[in-house]
């Protein structure tokens, strides 16, 4: 007898259920965070970005989050373009959930969370070499003033490939599995030169899906009861 296959809002409460809990993990034992800091950070660096074969990592620090900012507008503007057009309802609620998802919590939500814990950056810490104090995650703090580093919007933006699972469910373990290895490798780049701590990279994943997850609701209600496009 085959067991039921698992409805896709259960397997994505199981994922962000998963994701909290490996991101509570350096919350309970902060030690971690140093400890993950401390081996990129050491006088010869394990990956060294101006050294083979880690050469990516300039790029994706410097370009991941324009890179997805476009494509939100993209999106965002086709989604305009198609209503407007009054057709094609189905693309218009894929094109946007991808553009206001994108907007939302890799962009807006990151940023709020950013300017309310006003947490440093790893090489800005005392324990590298810094002047400003360590605090842990979850922790408000006063120890930066700008763009600072909980939680991560480029670690954001490589998870975000899990939301499409909300949106495709019929792929949506290669989704999972897309995002999961997209939002690792952002997390490698950023953590390797000190811009992020381990817990702010494990954060940003919980955060999309959660922001994610309000649009996906939002957008379904609004297309199941919302006016329907006038037939020509």
């Amino acid at each position: 007898m085959t067991r039921p296959a698992l409805r896709n809002r259960t397997v994505f409460l199981l994922v962000l259920g998963a994701s909290l809990i490996a991101a509570m993990l350096p919350v309970l034992w902060p030690q971690i965070d140093i400890a993950v800091a401390g081996y990129f950070l050491q006088p010869e660096p394990p990956v060294d970005p101006s050294r083979w074969p880690w050469g990516w990592i300039y790029y994706v620090n410097e370009y991941t989050p324009d890179i997805f900012r476009g494509l939100s507008m993209l999106f965002i503007a086709a989604w305009i373009l198609v209503s407007l057009l009054r057709r094609w309802r189905r693309a218009g609620l894929a094109l946007a959930f991808v553009g206001i998802s994108l907007m939302l919590g890799p962009g807006f939500v990151t940023w709020t969370v950013k300017e309310h814990t006003l947490r440093a950056r790893p090489f800005d810490v005392v324990e590298f070499g810094g002047s400003r104090q360590f605090t842990p995650a979850l922790t408000q703090a006063q120890q930066c003033t700008d763009n600072c580093a909980f939680t991560s919007g480029h670690v954001a933006c490589g998870f975000f490939f899990v939301s499409l699972m909300l949106l495709d469910p019929r792929r949506r373990w290669r989704w999972i599995v897309t995002g999961l290895l997209a939002g690792s490798l952002v997390a490698l780049a950023r953590i390797a030169v000190g811009a992020h701590w381990l817990s702010d990279a494990l954060w940003a994943l919980p955060i999309t899906l959660v922001s994610s997850a309000v649009v996906w609701v939002v957008l379904n209600f609004f297309y199941k009861y919302g006016p329907a496009p006038e037939r020509n």
